[in-house]
């Protein structure tokens, strides 16, 4: 969430534990709210569904709708949000915010130029009718939209509406989803559309925030292409880092423990239950990490950078190194520290409840491996964001491709050795990244100096290929296009 250091800073300047709880309440609010109010939706509309009497075949079919419209509407947007973050980072830093409505609505256009048909073609593969085929189309292209959004209200300091706008959007769903299954819409049919039109909502409102952050550009929807042609790797990074964060899910999808909602549509609830109940108990690490990351370590670097651009003396680099590195090993070591406890109280608590609430002794264990391995996926997560705050974007690019790799391979290896291995293979893909990534940030920034002094270039050097071309000429067109719409204007300036 790029812009809530701003605000957690003016909070934690207060004294007394009043501002303590304050700051982490709004940190757990912004960054973990939209994904608790998902999550309570999905709960309300299935109790919704129940009441209205709906047969469990229709809600086990309503969920899986639901899921994978989330799942693969995230693994497609979490590939260009790194990119994305990175060019909004730079067009704040050249004072060229006029770029960044054209360039979200270029990305919006190539995300749904590539996830659209893929949908559609696969909804076409579903027995189901086109009432039902057009709600979970819109509902994967409208959250494919919204999570952009909210990379680029989050840029701007909109931290706080993104969560408003997260609870006027569910709840217009589950009002909408009421009215339909009362006016006696078929009940599958009723609770897609509520959930669509509710997150359509919620698109319209994001969007109006985002004409109001940002000024009105150009039709150059190829503006990122230059920046693309730059960073293209943050692309393959986005899309291992959300691999590794499903893949394990996908091997259990495929194999004979699979649940067919559809014969081309399933799932493993045997597997599923006990890695959604593991992802919750991440929630406090992912807080701790924003407000230790945006509230400490980043003025430490910021001091460090300062030094060296604006004249400081060989020893106040060093020093002001020296604070850097310290102040950002001590936040990952509390982390780690923090984490391991509420994994292992939620093992020996929350395990045993799990139990009597329905889960089975051996997804119990799949839950208690997967708590640690949910929490080395933090240290991965956590140690990756510094990588690239240092610009070591091959780095965070292998520790990416490293977690994916290995907790694909990992889980095929345990669903062969059985269920009670279960989750084993995540965890261990996240212990050997984990490690990975701390040994590839410790040495980077030991040749810290080489990196900042020694690898940039003499002389900056024009950009040349196929996309800064492509965009180039799109410029062009659109620059003779506002001179013919404002002539006056254009001869002015």
């Amino acid at each position: 969430m790029a812009g809530i250091g701003f605000g957690l800073k003016k909070v934690f300047r207060g004294s007394g534990i009043f501002s303590v709880v304050r700051g982490y309440s709004l940190a757990a609010v912004v960054t973990e709210g939209p994904m608790v109010l998902m999550i309570l939706l999905l709960v309300a509309l299935q109790q919704l569904l129940t009441g209205f009497g709906t047969p469990y075949r229709l809600r086990e079919q309503f969920l899986f709708f639901m899921t994978y419209a989330m799942i693969f509407s995230l693994l497609l947007s979490g590939t260009v949000l790194l990119f994305l973050d990175r060019f909004i980072s730079d067009c704040i830093y050249r004072h060229r915010l006029q770029d960044v409505l054209p360039a979200f609505f270029g990305m919006v256009f190539f995300l749904l130029l590539t996830g659209a048909p893929a949908m559609g073609l696969y909804l076409l593969t579903l027995p189901v009718g086109w009432d039902v085929r057009l709600a979970v189309q819109l509902l994967f292209c409208t959250l494919l939209i919204v999570w952009v959004q909210m990379s680029c209200l989050s840029a701007v300091k909109r931290y706080g509406f993104v969560l408003l706008g997260f609870a006027a959007g569910a709840g217009t769903a589950l009002v909408l989803a009421w009215a339909f299954l009362a006016g006696g819409m078929p009940p599958l049919t009723a609770a897609l559309w509520g959930a669509a039109l509710g997150f359509l909502v919620l698109l319209f409102l994001y969007m109006g925030q985002l004409l109001r952050c940002y000024p009105a550009g150009g039709w150059n929807l190829l503006v990122f292409f230059p920046a693309l042609q730059r960073y293209p790797v943050l692309l393959l990074t986005g899309f291992l880092l959300e691999l590794g964060l499903y893949g394990h899910n996908f091997v259990f999808w495929a194999s004979a423990f699979r649940v067919q909602v559809f014969p081309t549509g399933v799932y493993c609830t045997r597997y599923d239950v006990p890695a959604f109940f593991a992802t919750l108990t991440i929630l406090p690490m992912l807080v701790q990490f924003v407000v230790g990351l945006e509230t400490r370590f980043a003025d430490k670097y910021r001091a460090y950078f300062d030094s060296i651009l604006y004249g400081g003396r060989l020893e106040d680099i060093r020093a002001a190194k020296e604070e850097m590195e310290t102040v950002l090993y001590a936040e990952l070591s509390h982390l780690l520290q923090m984490q391991l406890i509420v994994a292992v109280a939620s093992v020996a608590f929350l395990g045993n409840f799990l139990q009597t609430v329905g889960l089975d002794e051996t997804m119990t264990g799949t839950f208690r491996l997967l708590c640690f391995g949910y929490c080395l996926y933090g240290l991965v997560k956590c140690g990756t964001v510094p990588l690239l705050y240092f610009d070591d974007r091959t780095g965070a690019c292998r520790a990416a491709g490293l977690f994916a790799g290995l907790s694909l391979a990992g889980s095929a290896l345990t669903l062969a050795l059985g269920p009670d291995t279960w989750g084993a293979g995540f965890l261990a893909a996240g212990a050997v990244t984990g490690f990975w990534v701390l040994r590839r940030l410790r040495r980077y920034l030991t040749e810290l100096k080489y990196h900042v002094f020694c690898e940039q270039p003499l002389f900056a050097e024009q950009q040349d290929g196929v996309l800064c071309r492509a965009e180039e000429h799109l410029a062009r067109a659109d620059r003779a296009f506002a001179q013919r719409r404002h002539p006056h204007e254009t001869t002015g300036n």
